[in-house]
Parts: structure tokens; sequence; C-alpha cells
């Protein structure tokens, strides 16, 4: 163990990520005793507050979005663990009182206590935070046997490559690559990380993970939720920036990767960099032939009436951003040579689900062609009702051949229990480790960019198709896939949906 302090400093301590995730998320760490006892949090916004009025709002934001019942006593001792400090990010001046606390709070000179910097703030005021971070000597480059700084950053990072770019170029002047933490919380999530064991733990999958055998793959991150009071930003970033870009292309290298050397960071994120890679490259003529872009109009959802897109708080009435976007891509490699992926995303849509689909070809046996055997599909649901899935066709009983197909389930929270570790749990103990597994290297960033510009500039004039609000999105998407004789597998309730929403009822402890 380190015997320097850590102090863990949020700016935008006020915001609505630190309420939802960040405070739930330390109080979980505390409960399971992975907070050294000197470690020290600096709560940052710019309204004027008292230490004791802070510890009051957070307190109340554990107890309100804990995914567990809270235990009082605890909470108590993580809010004496925080101090609150009123700065505006822009005035240089204002981190010298940020310097002086956190050498306070650690009772260290700041050049030997541990920080972590969480920018729980817009994209566009980061440079803006490490430069003056680097300007009072909060912020350096790493050195060898200086205790460690770190930076931790949300999503979106940039809105185009040129951006991200730019943006990239001012905070390595001020932190090396090894000190950056770019946050894609899906990579945190347990069935995301349960791919690798999936794919590379299992002879009976990995040898037939690849264009031998499988026909296609498809990736569905459906929302019912609309913009939910993010309408601005929304407006600004559409799906293809708010989940495609990022979350989806994150499910995506994990689905197509080799097998990398170890399970480091840095091997695994060139393994995930080479499949960027060898996505096929497509021109803005040839984007609208493998990309349909929708936007919600009204319609029900759960028995009740929703709003179209443009009636959505802080939405242009005439707003022409996309809430939704299928798209093919292929992958050039070895590998997956021939085999397309199909990926979709969208808000408003009938149900909330993210899950992964990998469709086999049919049997070479002629045997019971004539049957009509559904493909075997395996699938990986990330949320809800994480688990995996394995359909394979079986006999129904009678004195007749006929084929149905069959699923077999895996539930992992029946097996492992409702207390797994939320992605920001994992998220923020992972930095204070120096763990960057889970957090995206900025070649998966650029890479992924280069991409995805292309799209965003084909569609740049284009008008989306309306889709009702409760459906699967557009029909064009449908005629998407249908014209390769395929078609989108609907997520559906697994066998054991009703155990876990039980148990989510009833609670635990």
């Amino acid at each position: 163990m380190s015997e320097h302090h850590c102090v863990f400093s949020i700016f935008g301590a006020t915001g609505d990520l630190t309420n939802r995730k960040l405070l739930p998320a330390f109080y979980h760490l505390e409960r399971e005793g992975y907070l050294k006892e000197s470690f020290r949090i600096v709560a940052i916004a710019r309204k004027d507050k008292s230490d004791e009025e802070y510890r009051n709002e957070a307190s109340n934001s554990i107890r309100k979005f804990s995914r567990r019942k809270v235990n009082e006593d605890i909470i108590k001792k993580l809010v004496s663990r925080i101090r609150y400090l009123a700065l505006d990010i822009a005035n240089t001046a204002d981190y010298a009182n940020l310097k002086r606390l956190i050498e306070n709070v650690s009772g260290q000179s700041c050049g030997k206590c541990e920080r972590i910097f969480y920018l729980a703030i817009p994209s566009y005021l980061f440079a803006i935070v490490v430069n003056n971070l680097k300007r009072t000597n909060l912020a350096e480059k790493a050195r060898a046997g200086k205790p460690y700084n770190r930076v931790m950053f949300e999503k979106p990072f940039g809105n185009d490559f040129e951006s991200a770019e730019k943006l990239n170029n001012a905070i390595t002047k001020v932190f090396a690559e090894s000190q950056i933490y770019r946050i894609d919380h899906y990579m945190a999530k347990e069935l995301v990380q349960n791919l690798v064991v999936l794919r590379f733990a299992n002879s009976i999958f990995e040898p037939l993970w690849n264009k031998e055998y499988i026909d296609h793959v498809q990736i569905t991150v459906a929302e019912s939720l609309g913009v939910e009071g993010r309408g601005e930003y929304y407006d600004n970033a559409g799906a293809i920036r708010d989940v495609m870009q990022n979350h989806m292309m994150q499910l995506l290298t994990l689905v197509g990767m080799e097998a990398p050397k170890s399970l480091n960071a840095e091997d695994l994120r060139s393994e995930k960099v080479k499949v960027l890679k060898a996505i096929s490259k497509f021109t803005k003529g040839k984007a609208k032939k493998i990309a349909i872009i929708g936007q919600y109009s009204e319609g029900e959802i759960d028995g009740r009436k929703v709003a179209a897109y443009k009636k959505e708080n802080e939405v242009r009435k005439d707003s022409g951003t996309e809430t939704y976007v299928a798209l093919k891509l292929e992958l050039g490699n070895a590998l997956w040579k021939g085999v397309p992926f199909y990926l979709r995303t969208g808000k408003r849509l009938k149900e909330r689900a993210t899950e992964i689909v990998i469709v086999y070809k049919n049997p070479p046996s002629e045997l019971f062609k004539a049957s009509g055997p559904e493909k075997n599909m395996l699938v990986v649901r990330v949320q809800p009702y994480e688990g995996v899935t394995l359909q394979f066709n079986a006999k129904v009983p009678g004195n007749k051949v006929i084929i149905d197909n069959v699923d077999m389930d895996f539930c992992h929270e029946c097996k492992f229990g409702p207390n797994s570790p939320e992605a920001y749990e994992r998220l923020l103990y992972d930095v204070i480790l120096g763990d960057q597994t889970l957090f995206t290297g900025w070649e998966e960033v650029a890479n992924s960019w280069q991409i995805f510009d292309v799209l965003n500039d084909a569609f740049k004039n284009s008008k989306p198709i309306q889709y009702e609000a409760g459906t699967w999105g557009p029909a064009k998407a449908d005629k998407l896939i249908e014209k390769d004789g395929r078609k989108w597998v609907e997520p559906k309730r697994p066998s054991y949906a009703e155990l876990v929403d039980k148990q989510n009822i009833m609670g635990v402890e």
C-alpha cells in the first residue's frame, strides 16, 4: 500500500452524474472497504456551499440513487471524507485555493500526495481545467518515484476527429497517456467484460468464432426513454455521436478482436484498434446505402403516450437530429471477411435492451434442410437481465421429426447474486489502482472518429425518417438487413426475467 494520501477531486460535483453515479459508487466502495483511511474527496462546483451543506446533499443523493439499501453509518463515514470548494473553472487564481485545500486534507504538499481529477463537466472545458492545473503545479507528467496524478474524462471526447485531436493535444501537454482515463462506462459492465472470458476461456465457442461458422453479428443498443432532460446536449450530438461512435464500437471491437497476448490494458487496446482499422472504409455516397437514420414521432410506450422528439424540452422545433441509426459494417481482415456486422441504436424504442447476437451459419449437412431449422444463435444480454442465451434446434416430442428452436439460458444475477459492482464502482476503483484496462485509449478514439466523421458528413443535410415511438424504429432499417436475406433479432425476455424482477422488487441489503 502507498504511504501517500490520495485526494480525489471532482469538477462538476453538484451535477447529475456526480449525484446519480459517482457518490453512490463511492458509497459502495466505502461499504466494501476499498477506500484507504487516508483517502479524501474534494467536491468542486461554482456555487457557494459549506462542507456540511454539500455533505447533506451528498447523503441524500446516496440514499436516493444507491442500488442497495443504505447503511447510515457508512454514509456518515464516506461524507466525512468530503470537503467542498467553490471554484470558477476559468479563473486560474481559484486553483491556488484548490491546491491549499488538497494540501490541507492530505497533510502533505501536493508533490507528495496522490491526486486524481475527475472532470464531470462539458468537454469544451477540459482543456481550460488541465491548463490551470498545470499552471498551479497541481498536475505534471508522470515521473518515476513521484506520487501519481491522473485525470478522468467523460464522453463525448470531441465532436469529430478534428476536435478530438485538438482536445487530446491540449491534454497530453499536461498528462502522459498513462495518466489519462477516458471513460466509456459500457466497458465496465459485467457482461461486456464477460465477452473476453466467454470467447477465450471456452473451447466450445472460440474455434467457431470466425467467418467459417458465423453468418453475421447484430449489436443492438435500444432505449425506451427519450432525451430525459438532456435535450440541449442530445440535439447537438444525436444517436451517432452519443452511442454508436463510442459504446457500440467498444462492443464491436470486443466481439471482433483476436486473442490478446495478455489481459493488460496495452495488449487489449492493441487488438481493439486492429479491429477498428480493419473496418472497410466507405465514402459519403456509400454511407447512405449502408446506414439509415431516424427520429421518433409521438407514440405510446408501456401504455403511456409520449411526445415526439421535436416536442421535447430544449430541442429545436425544426431539429434534424437523428435519434435512431442502423448501420452495416464489414471487416476486411482474414478472421471476418464477408461477415456483416449490423448495428442499431435508438431512443423511444419498444424496449430497453443492449445485446449482442452471434448468428451462426446453417449446418453443412443437407439432412434437415427440408425441415427449415432456425439458425443457431448466441445472445449476450448486456442489459437488462444480464446473461447469455444459446439458441439451438431440438426435436419436438412425437412420432414425426418436427424441429423447434429452444433456449438454454445463463442468468448472471441468478448465479452470482445481485451485488455485482456497477460500472462506476469498477471504474473509480480501477483509476485508484492505476488499471487502464477498462478505459479507452487515444488510438481507439481517433480511429473511431475517422469512421464516423464520414457517416456524420453524409447525413449532415438529410432529414431523418420519422418512426413512431414505441416501435423498433423505421421500416427502412428493416429493409437494410432484409435485402441481405436476414432480419433483425428482436430482444426478448429470457426465461429467468420474472425471477430477477421479483428479486429487484424485494430489494437487497
